[in-house]
């Protein structure tokens, strides 16, 4: 199974921005062999504190979903262990 280690943060787009507290957002998606997949989010302009907390959706075909088990919106505020648990959750959907 796939964990927060697997996953690869790059800068979100919108570190362009001209405003200050959007510089460190940072973005890893990573999709899942049963269709699914996971879109983390890291940064204070999200539901992250910028530190070491995370924001997590769940992807369905590559687009956001809110039709799951696991949840019906975004969660917020994730430890990194957190954040595996629900990457195993999500992998363990049927497909």
């Amino acid at each position: 199974m796939k964990t927060f280690k697997d996953l690869g943060f790059k800068p979100h787009s919108i570190t362009e921005s001209k405003i200050e507290s959007f510089k460190e957002a940072k973005h890893a998606v990573e999709n899942f062999d049963n269709n699914y997949g996971v879109s983390v989010l890291f940064g204070s302009c999200f539901y992250s504190n910028g530190i070491d907390t995370y924001e997590v959706a769940i992807l369905f075909d590559g687009a956001l979903t809110y039709n799951t088990e696991i949840t019906s919106d975004v969660i917020g505020h994730l430890s990194e262990d957190e954040v595996t648990e629900i990457m195993e959750m999500v992998q363990s959907l049927p497909a």
